[in-house]
């Protein structure tokens, strides 16, 4: 499925459960990076911070943070393995 914008990518998300929506005031700056990297390091969701410190734009992280939400994102329906792997 190819997806119109971001908005449609980011609704997709959410569907399968793989979207966090975070409406708490983040510092942009390294708090919401930090926040990200943890998320990301675990195998977590990606993240939409919906309240982010010194701007009314909402920040959005890791939304290609796995390489299942990569190939969703790409529209990529072959093996999510890597080429490396496959040659062993």
């Amino acid at each position: 499925m190819a997806f119109r914008d971001l908005r449609d990518y980011l609704a997709a998300l959410e569907a399968r459960g793989e979207l966090k929506r975070i409406s708490s005031e983040v510092s942009p700056e390294l708090e919401a990076a930090e926040i990200a990297d943890r998320a990301v390091k675990a195998g977590g969701p990606a993240i939409l911070f919906e309240n982010v410190r010194g701007t009314s734009v909402p920040l959005a992280m890791n939304l290609f943070g796995t390489m299942e939400r990569m190939c969703l994102a790409l529209a990529y329906r072959g093996s999510t393995t890597s080429r490396s792997a496959s040659r062993r």
